[in-house]
């Protein structure tokens, strides 16, 4: 078993898992369910009308997208509220209606164009070849969800650190949810594990990175940085791709320059792109608050970790929807068993000092630096805990936890090697759980699921 984890044959019994819950996600994930992806889907219209950089508060979109977002918008937060074959027949109907000038969608009106690409594809190709808003949503969350699905594929490939917990991570329902929607989320994700893959196989072999593999963790970190200016704390991995006396390192130091340019200026606009927030809420007076009790912030952290624990590890393995479509109760705890064996079964080959370094520096950063910035935006000044924190937010680089266990002993070897078998099998759980958890939230029954699907797309 150990020796089928290790070799080629993992990428392919990913996809094996993937892309049948990708699939059946984009199909049946009732339309603008996923956290934001109502606002994502705008974002993503916005960008393929050609404008890059949104207005403040958004700008303009199809009138269709926002007349079809109304039909959908009372289930958020309600699990009391269900498709029905009606809703599903008065959706299905409606088409694109033309631009429509000064819609509000400012929560993702900050976000950079990058990772909106192949949801931005799938809106144009359904705007152009006259398919409904139901059918083109559909159409961005399977290309969304595939592009991610062969990113996935390729970091498992290369992965030398981490291998097992890379596998469980992209394959845990609160992953595959993202994969199977139009939120930018998924290839902020799938990227982040592939830059995390790529630092692995260069600390493996010890030897440089080479100009190409310094360039994609470059573009990882400028197009995720655009879409969470948190995850700039990636560029802590960069000295797992540059060495001493590096013969490349003219390249490397252009490519370095260029990415640091293109964050600055992004940053500036960001700044101009930021929404109003509620009169108790400020980010200067909060900093200010910050500055004046240098130890508030650790204890916000603090409180916030330990208070809300048991809900921000589920939004680490799934918490569906709107977080209100949970996955079974002993599903949660069969998952953690499996994470932690899948941190067991991954192999470290090479020195452990160093790698697990970058791990603690980058993971800590991670972590602080999203807390930080939701402290400042999200939260009113001098609250107790941090407002909207979830535990998805750590999935990008949830394999450097793999990064701070040493190589295994011989003696060690064929132990470890059994934790293989739950992590290879657990995704037939999943694939078995997640149908019904869809259609308990969702639809109500099988029969109105399979009624609504029809109305909807057929």
């Amino acid at each position: 078993m150990a020796e089928f984890a290790e070799s080629k044959w993992l990428p392919w019994l990913f996809l094996i898992y993937a892309l049948p819950a990708v699939v059946f996600l984009s199909i049946a994930m009732a339309p603008l369910q996923v956290a934001d992806e109502f606002a994502h889907a705008l974002r993503a219209d916005q960008i393929a009308r050609g404008k890059m950089v949104s207005d403040r508060l958004g700008g303009t979109v199809d009138g269709g997208l926002v007349a079809f977002s109304r039909l959908y918008e009372n289930m958020w937060f309600h699990p009391e509220v269900k498709q029905t074959e009606a809703l599903a027949r008065q959706a299905g109907a409606i088409g694109w209606a033309g631009p429509r000038d000064h819609v509000n969608f400012q929560n993702t009106a900050q976000y950079g164009p990058l990772l909106y690409a192949p949801q931005a594809l799938g809106m144009l190709i359904g705007r152009l070849t006259g398919l409904s808003v139901a059918r083109t949503l559909v159409l961005a969350r399977l290309i969304n969800g595939l592009v991610c699905c062969g990113i996935g594929f390729v970091a498992l490939s290369i992965c030398r650190r981490g291998r097992a917990l890379t596998f469980a991570t992209l394959l845990l329902p609160m992953t595959l949810s993202e994969l199977g929607s139009a939120s930018q989320d998924a290839l902020l994700i799938t990227l982040s594990l592939l830059a995390v893959a790529v630092a692995s196989r260069v600390l493996a072999e010890e030897r440089p990175a080479s100009t190409a593999e310094f360039a994609l963790f470059a573009f990882v970190v400028v197009a995720t940085t655009l879409a969470r200016p948190s995850q700039v704390a990636l560029v802590l991995l960069a000295p797992a791709f540059v060495a001493w006396r590096d013969l490349a390192w003219r390249q490397k130091a252009l490519v370095a320059a260029l990415a640091a340019v293109l964050l600055a200026i992004w940053m500036r606009l960001l700044a101009t792109l930021m929404p109003p927030v509620p009169a108790d809420w400020s980010a200067a007076i909060q900093f200010e608050h910050l500055l004046t009790h240098p130890l508030a912030f650790p204890i916000v952290i603090a409180k916030t970790m330990v208070g809300q624990r048991s809900w921000l590890w589920e939004t680490v393995i799934g918490l569906l929807g709107w977080l209100d479509a949970p996955m079974p109760g002993r599903y949660y705890t069969a998952a953690s068993i499996v994470l932690a064996l899948a941190l067991i079964a991954s192999r470290n080959r090479g020195p452990l000092l160093w790698p697990a370094m970058l791990a603690v520096a980058t993971l800590f950063t991670l972590i602080v630096a999203t807390c930080f910035a939701l402290y400042l935006s999200w939260t009113p000044v001098d609250k107790p805990i941090v407002n909207g924190l979830q535990g998805r937010y750590i999935l990008p680089v949830l394999p450097l936890f793999a990064w701070l266990l040493p190589d295994r002993g011989q003696r060690l070897e064929r132990v470890a090697a059994l934790a293989w078998y739950p992590v290879l099998a657990f995704p037939v759980v999943t694939l078995a759980v997640l149908p019904g958890v869809i259609m308990e939230r969702y639809y109500g029954s099988w029969p109105v699921m399979a009624a609504s699907l029809k109305q909807l797309l057929l």
